[in-house]
């Protein structure tokens, strides 16, 4: 059994018999240099390297691996695995590790690491989904039918990956090779029968899954993405075809291939070459089957409550199944008839994987956001021009009401689709609000002028927006969509769907749609309520709005006077007030000193004044004096001042629900209300009386 570098890894380390570097140089057409060891493991990170392991060290466009090879003999690599160049490298270093030695190392990586983890897709039953849209999704769907059949199934892809349910670490929507081999490996010695695997067409291109057995390749759709990588769409479609072209080495043995566009018709011809088992899927109610396998297709759908649907389907065998879809839309349709034709080409009982289908719930696709409101609010990971046109359309067929989409573009990407991401919002949504997605190593401002030239190049008779905005900051873009919305309409938060985090000049900082989202309904719900009086006001005019408090107070339970243990507070914020009624400092004190008192008396919770003036003083005194208070009652010098005591006293900070009144200096309330939105993060309603 390997050893391991730490508790940690040692958890994520598969049982390997160790295996000669001349075996390997001999699988691999590889030259070794020096002693012939035996290694159980393999790595690209230096850093990682665990005793008895190879350090594949490759060339990169900026560093060569090897530069690092000094990391990798730390941590206890026993070997490298090279290029010529390399091999200078680590002899240069003065590095006497034994060194396997090949022209082109990466092209060969895969086959080599399957070795080492004991070929374990070759136990497994490996199915890989390809396609632009929907590839986690019909994941997601064939896992859930797998397991309905009794399967121990692991899932790699966009979302992480898991087995049973249960997450295992991994990066990438598709690893590297060595990290893939070894996540395999350790599924499978952990009881899983299946894998099923998200493969992009980076990773069928740089030859991360070279090495893999595909018992079934199954195709989605292809549209606009990943042009900064693949150049063009055909070089796109081409890369998509190593999972099923004859005489690639990753061609799956079964193929499904749904054929709703004319990509997916050429995917089908590709697939079928050579008599080679291909089945076809068609959302279409019409077609006659492929000519190397029987089409599945759809007879009928019905949308049920709550976004599911009922779809009618008639596979191989010409009998009519009927099929719960847990998600919306037509193309959720095709992925779920996608998953169910994958999971009958590896043996499973349709009947068994359609009640597997039914509760499926796949993160950031289509999710639902609940927080108590009357309109529909839902997070989706569409980042391309067509998933945004068809999570819209999907939205709109089930709505009466306008439709928001706050939406961006990544950094470091495809910088063609940006235009026409903005497009396709116009074109289906009555508000775009266009933001910052990751903006990566990008200037933020530059990615969002390119998506609001779309959306604004499209000619109004084509539009169904009447409202474009943009606002950088991706939180207070989407509290403005749940602001903008009432009762009926939808909004969409659309482009990370499940992330995490948002990548901004080479930083991660952690941010989730889905609980931004959330935190945007709530504070809406409960709003913060902030009377504001108007400039000029007297201490007279402070005195109704107090009165107005204790109205609204009583009507929304805020305030001690009247709520019971919830934590909705009053607030009064008052700085130097206007008094015409008093014609000398002395009598305007009292004046101010009586407001602070009434403020006690009315059950305020927070007392906040603000100024350096003796009237000021005089209104902090007497509200301490009324109430006997000490930290109930705070005097500062500035609105600056203020919102900085809110930010640091534990016990100032307002929340959702309560309300506020504020009178004073023309600049307060503006200070104060930009504190409260935009760093707090609260829904804010404004009165000014």
């Amino acid at each position: 059994m390997s050893s391991a570098a730490g508790a940690p890894r040692e958890s994520f380390r598969p049982t390997t018999e160790p295996v000669s570097l001349s075996h390997l140089a001999a699988l691999t057409g590889a030259v070794l240099d020096g002693l012939d060891v035996a290694v159980d493991g393999v790595t690209l990170r230096a850093q990682s390297a665990g005793p008895g392991e190879l350090f594949a060290a490759m060339p990169g466009s900026r560093t060569h691996g090897a530069a690092y090879v000094d990391q990798a003999v730390d941590a206890g690599a026993v070997a490298v695995f090279t290029d010529p160049a390399g091999l200078a490298s680590v002899r240069g270093a003065g590095v006497e590790l034994p060194v396997l030695v090949h022209d082109e190392p990466r092209g060969v990586l895969g086959r080599l690491s399957a070795r080492v983890y004991g070929d374990p897709s070759s136990t497994l039953t490996l199915i890989g989904i390809t396609g632009t849209s929907g590839k986690t999704t019909t994941s997601y769907l064939a896992e859930s039918a797998l397991r309905a059949a009794g399967w121990s199934v692991g899932l790699v892809g966009t979302t992480g990956s898991r087995l049973d349910g249960q997450p295992i670490p991994s990066d990438l929507t598709t690893p590297e090779a060595p990290d893939l081999q070894r996540l395999l490996a350790v599924m499978l010695e952990r009881g899983a029968d299946a894998v099923v695997m998200e493969v992009s067409s980076h990773a069928l291109s740089l030859g991360r899954v070279d090495g893999c057995r595909f018992a079934v390749g199954a195709f989605t759709n292809l549209s606009q993405d990943h042009l900064d990588y693949h150049k063009t769409m055909d070089e796109y479609f081409h890369a998509k075809a190593r999972l099923f072209a004859a005489g690639s080495p990753n061609r799956a043995e079964r193929s499904v291939i749904c054929v709703d566009d004319e990509w997916g018709r050429a995917m089908a011809s590709i697939a079928a070459d050579g008599d080679h088992p291909t089945v076809t899927v068609s959302t279409g109610e019409t077609g006659t089957p492929g000519e190397t396998g029987a089409r599945w297709r759809v007879a009928a759908v019905t949308v049920a409550e709550q976004g599911s649907q009922q779809v009618a389907v008639v596979g191989p065998d010409d009998v009519r199944r009927d099929v719960t879809v847990p998600m919306p839309g037509a193309y959720n349709v095709a992925n779920a008839l996608v998953a169910l034709a994958t999971v009958e080409q590896a043996g499973i009982d349709v009947d068994v994987a359609i009640r597997g289908l039914a509760d499926v719930a796949v993160p950031g696709r289509v999710e639902k956001v609940d927080r108590g409101q009357d309109f529909l609010a839902v997070v989706d990971y569409a980042h391309k021009p067509a998933a945004v046109e068809a999570v819209l359309a999907t939205l709109a067929a089930e709505t009466d009401g306008s439709i928001a989409v706050v939406l961006g573009a990544g950094g470091d990407r495809d910088t063609e689709k940006r235009p026409l991401m903005g497009a396709a919002a116009v074109r289906a949504a009555d508000l775009v609000i266009v933001t910052d997605d990751n903006p990566r190593s990008e200037d933020p401002a530059s990615i969002r002028a390119a998506v609001v030239a779309g959306a604004e190049g499209v000619p109004e008779s084509e539009r169904r927006a009447t409202d474009i905005r943009e606002i950088g900051d991706r939180r207070a873009a989407i509290a403005a969509a749940v602001d903008w919305a009432s009762t009926g309409d939808v909004v969409l938060i659309a482009g990370k769907g499940h992330e995490t985090g948002q990548e901004i000049d080479g930083v991660k900082h952690l941010f989730d749609d889905r609980a931004v989202l959330g935190e945007a309904l709530a504070a809406a719900a409960s709003p913060l309520q902030v009377l504001v009086a108007g400039s000029g006001s007297d201490v007279a005019a402070a005195k109704r709005l107090l009165r107005e408090m204790v109205a609204l107070a009583a009507d929304s339970g805020a305030g001690s006077a009247h709520r019971a243990g919830g934590s909705a507070r009053t607030w009064a914020v008052f700085g130097e007030l206007a008094d015409r009624s008093a014609s000398d400092d002395n009598a305007r004190a009292v004046d101010h000193d009586g407001l602070g008192r009434q403020a006690v008396r009315v059950a305020v919770d927070k007392i906040v004044a603000v100024g350096t003036s003796r009237v000021v003083r005089a209104l902090h005194q007497g509200a301490v004096m009324e109430g006997s208070w000490g930290d109930e009652a705070a005097f500062v010098a500035t609105p600056a001042d203020a919102v900085d005591h809110m930010r640091t006293v534990e016990g100032y900070r307002p929340g959702p629900g309560d309300v506020v009144v504020v009178a004073g200096p023309d600049d307060l309330a503006p200070a104060l209300i930009d504190y409260w939105r935009n760093e707090l993060h609260l829904g804010v309603r404004v009165v000014e009386v």
